[in-house]
């Protein structure tokens, strides 16, 4: 059995050396972005935390937004009607106008965060799945907390090994506004540096987090995912 994931968010974090953010170079940003309908920003906004580049939401919580901080920069896309192919490319594009504006030369690491939606197909709702049979139990040893649940899930951490040098963090949860939905929340962490001209090796980090998330992650879920 195989799911096909609705993915909802994705957000990345380079991480580069510490550097002074100035003005003038937030609005050399906010103009070069500008120019490129794939990589544009309707508003900028500089705060005592960093520099914040935002689009108008399309709908109620969606969010699109660039953040340059002292050390990092941050993109979010989330609620958006965005692939993962089309993150991947604003991403590149956005970090090469920033790092060439900032004199950014590496990013030292980088985090994925991609949620994404599945289904069950013999569950009608999500936390039965994750309570009776991911977890395991009976009604009545849920019953003991004397309260009935609004929403559960569970953790996971996959360190580095000789074989595998990225670290993931797994989230499975219920998710309110779908009762018969599991959200899943995939983190994958990677520490080689990236020099400015190799940024397109980025999208290669992208996609090997969502692949953690739709191959071993799914086919795990998959697995407690059989008629009784």
């Amino acid at each position: 059995m195989s799911y096909d994931p609705r993915s909802i968010a994705f957000l990345a974090e380079l991480i580069y050396q510490p550097i002074q953010l100035r003005s003038d170079a937030a609005q050399a940003i906010h103009n070069g972005l500008y120019k490129r309908p794939e990589t544009r920003y309707l508003n900028f906004t500089i705060q005592q935390d960093g520099i914040h580049m935002t689009n108008v939401p399309e709908s109620p919580g969606s969010v699109s937004m660039a953040t340059l901080l002292p050390d990092r920069l941050v993109l979010r896309e989330e609620l958006r009607n965005l692939t993962l192919e089309d993150f991947g490319a604003r991403l590149v594009n956005v970090a090469s106008v920033v790092f060439q504006s900032l004199s950014v030369t590496a990013s030292l690491a980088q985090q994925f965060v991609i949620r994404s939606l599945v289904t069950p197909r013999h569950v009608n709702d999500s936390r039965e799945f994750l309570a009776r049979r991911m977890i395991g139990g009976s009604q009545e040893t849920w019953g003991a907390l004397g309260r009935p649940l609004q929403s559960l899930g569970m953790r996971f951490t996959f360190p580095q090994t000789d074989v595998h040098k990225e670290i993931f963090n797994v989230r499975v949860e219920s998710w309110p506004q779908d009762p018969r939905s599991l959200w899943i929340e995939t983190v994958g962490s990677f520490t080689n540096p990236i020099q400015v001209e190799n940024l397109p090796e980025l999208g290669g980090y992208l996609h090997s987090t969502y692949r953690f998330m739709s191959g071993p992650v799914t086919d795990f879920l998959a697995s407690f995912d059989r008629a009784l």
